[in-house]
């Protein structure tokens, strides 16, 4: 896969820019049409979500939290044939220099004419210590 993890830098720069302005269109933007996932605090206990709730919780949380940052650890991107891709990673939120919430993501990603979208997640929110 050509410049695999640039899509998912290029996905983490929506991030910040979202949480800067408070206006999720830059990361709703890299959805796909049946884009869903799955989220939870804890594995056995996650709840299934569609695009439109995903949506809509990416505005209240860039509402919420603007101002602060997002940032990858510990991220793995491993390619799933020709244009398909699944991401592993730490998010982690910060303001200042404090991290205020830690999400732990595998998201899984297609290629579409010359674009990468996500297609579904599964997030699990504020567990353990942060790093």
């Amino acid at each position: 896969m050509e410049n695999s993890a640039d899509f998912h830098e290029q996905y983490l720069d929506a991030w910040n820019e979202a949480m800067a302005s408070g206006d999720a269109g830059p990361i709703e933007a890299f959805l796909a049409p049946d884009y869903h996932g799955w989220l939870g605090q804890e594995a056995a206990a996650a709840v299934p979500f569609d695009g439109a709730s995903a949506r809509q919780g990416f505005r209240e949380a860039v509402s919420g939290m603007r101002g602060a940052t997002v940032h990858a650890a510990f991220r793995t991107v491993a390619p799933r044939g020709a244009g398909e891709a699944v991401v592993c990673y730490e998010m982690t939120y910060r303001t200042g220099g404090d991290v205020t919430g830690r999400a732990l993501l595998m998201e899984s990603w297609r290629r579409e004419a010359d674009s990468w979208l996500l297609c579904r997640d599964f997030t699990e929110v504020n567990v353990g210590a942060a790093s």
